[in-house]
């Protein structure tokens, strides 16, 4: 049974929303799919939101939106599966993370005795019956009498700052983001020496993280290294903007070459998705660009990740230096470059599978960026 408090006067509606998902997207956690049976009717949806209770007796606690098809399905059912996602199972985690009729007709998975749907290849399951519920704002928490558990040997899924990737390279992929962020933000103003110390003291974390993160700055043109060791904010140039947009346009010219064609409506549907909610935005103030920009950059992450290579897609992202457009910004001159439709467009060719037709649009967007972007770096004095 949960217990009610009065409410108080400084509650959620009064906090940013926005700002309390950014936060806590910096909390790393482990990514499950939640499954149960309904009547012959199987549903199943991502959920991070999942931990163990208690072991005296074996209990889990599972999270789940009350306008989820798979919340009402446990209701009725009474009982649900936690699949926990391995590594390579990040196409499964967004397959399960969208809405859908039959989200079972492409994955393969297997009843257990109990009739719960298990997802082949999963790292671990859990099947419980529900013994509580209670409601927490948009959600309800399902606790669960655990019923059955199996598990084997391979390496979690772990999901941090919106991406999916391995639980052990979260600590070290936050202090990397962070430096590059500090970078592109020119916080450490051009001209002036990083202090990995300083930095270490301002992430919480050890200076060899923040040295390490610097060297993969350096290889990403970001930072420059010095002959006293020393490394400082690489000035952005006409020339580095050509470079760097150039190589992203070849990344994603070659995917769409590759494996378009051979894409499912599946992979396809949440891409375009994604570019209906980039065409629907108007930033306003540098807050908005800054979340705009990040949208954009994960719509074409998206399209990089139908080659299935998590390498390629963080190579991908290395290349974006969106964030130091947040420091440029002016209504006068973003306005007109965010709402062009070269977004629609891609969009439309992905849908009918038309790769030429794709190519020839990413490659015309990036020409469309790097005329702004080197608008901005000309009304900078020719570097920023």
């Amino acid at each position: 049974m949960s217990t009610q408090f009065p409410e108080r006067p400084d509650t959620a509606d009064s906090f940013d929303q926005s700002l309390f998902r950014h936060v806590v997207g910096h909390f790393a956690s482990g990514v499950t799919v939640i499954t149960t049976n309904a009547d012959g009717t199987l549903f199943g949806t991502t959920a991070s939101a999942v931990t163990s209770l208690s072991m005296e007796p074996p209990m889990m606690l599972a999270c789940l939106n009350r306008s989820s098809a798979t919340h009402a399905a446990i209701v009725d059912a009474g009982r649900f599966a936690i699949n926990i996602l391995a590594i390579d199972q990040g196409t499964l985690a967004s397959h399960f993370g969208r809405k859908g009729d039959d989200k079972f007709a492409s994955v393969e998975y297997s009843l257990s005795p109990r009739g719960l749907p298990l997802l082949d290849g999963a790292l671990a399951t859990i099947e419980c019956l529900v013994s509580e519920m209670a409601t927490g704002g948009t959600h309800t928490v399902f606790l669960g009498s655990v019923q059955h558990a199996s598990s084997r040997e391979g390496e979690p899924l772990a999901y941090y700052r919106g991406r999916f990737d391995a639980l052990e390279h979260s600590s070290e992929l936050s202090v990397y983001e962070q430096t590059r962020d500090w970078v592109l933000r020119r916080r450490t103003p051009l001209g002036e020496t990083l202090d990995p110390a300083f930095l270490a003291r301002e992430f919480a974390c050890d200076p060899a993280a923040v040295y390490n993160a610097l060297v993969r700055l350096v290889a990403e043109n970001v930072v420059t290294a010095g002959e006293d060791g020393g490394c400082t904010p690489t000035p952005l140039t006409a020339e580095l903007v050509d470079n760097l947009y150039d190589a992203r346009a070849s990344i994603e010219a070659g995917v769409l070459a590759e494996y378009l064609e051979s894409a499912s409506d599946e992979r396809i549907a949440p891409i375009v998705a994604q570019a209906e909610a980039l065409i629907a935005r108007s930033p306003q103030t540098s807050e908005e660009l800054d979340d705009f920009l990040e949208a954009n950059l994960e719509f074409h992450c998206s399209i990089v990740s139908l080659a299935d290579s998590r390498q390629l897609v963080a190579h991908f992202r290395q290349l974006s230096i969106a964030t130091v457009w947040r420091e440029t910004y002016r209504s006068d001159v973003w306005r007109d470059r965010t709402g062009h439709p070269l977004i629609p467009q891609i969009a439309a060719a992905l849908t009918i599978r038309d790769a030429a037709g794709a190519r020839a649009l990413v490659r015309q967007q990036v020409d469309f960026v790097k005329q702004s972007a080197k608008q901005m770096i000309q009304e900078h004095g020719g570097a920023l």
